[in-house]
């Protein structure tokens, strides 16, 4: 039986979290035995293991590898900002920890692991008898550190010069990191399978100095619909005083002032849009933090945090339209959910977007990455204000078909068996 072993940062916290839960519930109903071990755990999940310092020892070996990491950012002005950074060096001051956590494993699935995951020191120390399966839930696992790359380019040769870094030099920190990468990736024995939830990023993945010739395999991230399902809206849109004939259009971050999910974008379209329309319209955010103080011409509701399913089948079914205006992404979650909860959605014809919603059917693609092109998407969602109940049943249609935990789980199953496969026969071919 293979032995298999998932690792996230995070089991519920954040989109990748949410993402790799769900798989990690999906394998757990189709029978496929397997650990999932965080850095930091959330839920009151049995069935996770966080890794974090034991006793005084440990603590200070964490805080020293920490410490390493956190100097190697000191240099950049850039990445001294408050909340969260968009840059991460691949060094882990859990290094030591995971490996003494780690149980027997011949397949390990790695998701988003900042943090966790100690590029120098996990890839060297692993066996050629061990496989390994990574979901890339965004650029960083093949940069020189950026998460998001935007319109640099600089993974698909050496890095340097890095626009995250603020930096104009050739061999600065993102260079340095994304050598080691390759190093660490060399000294892996066993065979190596990236998996992207999109279409977009597998491209990106495959166009990378670091990934380039390894196999890709697209598997879209699933979506709990047992828990995410259509329930009536009127409670909290009664509680925020919302009047039933406002046309509300729905926002949802982890951290609402994170550029890159593009609120500011939601609120310019908004400004340019609604003198134009005889509808109603209400803005209803969700996330952690204040909305930008910029100036809206439409009501503003924050709900804040969804901390749970439950909360957020509340919330998109307030909404009559979710909007995800993100300027770069994966597959975000947001528009799984909303499709599970049977409400359209309204994102950008970029990144893995367009992989989800199927224009004029289950919602809009907005032309271009600016609050031009949104606003013409939003526009032609409003004319078709009477059509957005049956678009949203669409979604939810198409969620249950393609992106059930089942679903995905399986597809997983098939991935681990070939990868199975492939180490076994390294291995044998190796003794001989």
């Amino acid at each position: 039986m293979m032995r298999i072993t998932l690792l996230n940062t995070f089991d519920i916290a954040g989109g990748a979290a949410r993402a790799a839960y769900r798989l990690h519930q999906g394998l757990r109903d189709i029978g496929v035995p397997h650990h999932f071990l965080v850095a930091r755990k959330d839920s009151d999940d049995p069935d996770i293991t966080p890794v974090r310092p034991r006793d005084a020892a440990e603590q200070a070996a964490w805080a020293a590898r920490e410490g390493e990491g956190q100097a190697e950012l000191a240099a950049y002005p850039a990445l001294q900002g408050p909340g969260f950074v968009p840059f991460h060096s691949g060094l882990a001051g859990r290094a030591d920890l995971l490996e003494d956590r780690l149980p027997p494993t011949d397949i390990f699935h790695l998701h988003w692991v900042r943090g966790l995951v100690d590029w120098p020191l996990f890839f060297r120390r692993r066996r050629p008898d061990q496989g390994l399966v990574w979901t890339l839930h965004d650029q960083n696992p093949f940069t020189g550190g950026c998460h998001y790359a935007d319109a640099c380019r600089g993974f698909t040769a050496a890095c340097g010069c890095c626009p995250a870094l603020g930096s104009a030099v050739a061999d600065d920190l993102s260079a340095l990191v994304l050598a080691r990468k390759r190093a660490a990736l060399a000294a892996f024995p066993g065979p190596v399978h990236l998996v992207s939830p999109s279409r977009w990023l597998a491209a990106e993945a495959s166009n990378s100095r670091l990934f380039a010739g390894l196999p890709i395999h697209v598997i879209p991230n699933a979506v709990d619909i047992r828990t995410l399902v259509p329930v009536d809206g009127a409670p909290l849109r009664h509680r925020l005083g919302i009047a039933d004939d406002v046309l509300t259009l729905g926002f949802v971050s982890h951290l609402l002032a994170d550029p890159r999910k593009g609120l500011d974008l939601l609120m310019q379209a908004l400004n340019q849009l609604a003198p134009s329309l005889p509808d109603r319209l209400a803005l209803l955010v969700a996330g952690e933090g204040e909305v930008p103080p910029v100036p809206l011409s439409v009501p503003c509701f924050n709900a804040g945090p969804q901390s749970g399913d439950a909360d957020l089948c509340g919330f998109y079914a307030t909404c009559d339209l979710l909007v995800v205006p993100s300027r770069q992404d994966n597959l975000p979650n947001v528009v799984l959910e909303a499709m599970a909860c049977a409400r359209p959605v309204v994102g950008f014809d970029s990144g893995g977007v367009p992989d989800m919603i199927v224009p004029g059917v289950t919602g809009f693609l907005a032309p271009g990455s600016d609050a031009d092109g949104l606003a013409v998407a939003l526009a032609a969602a409003v004319r078709r204000r009477a059509d957005l109940p049956a678009m949203g049943w669409a979604g939810r249609q198409r969620a249950e078909r393609d992106y059930a935990p089942a679903v995905q789980a399986q597809r997983y199953a098939a991935l681990y068996a070939v990868v199975d496969r492939e180490r076994v026969d390294r291995h044998k071919k190796g003794r001989q």
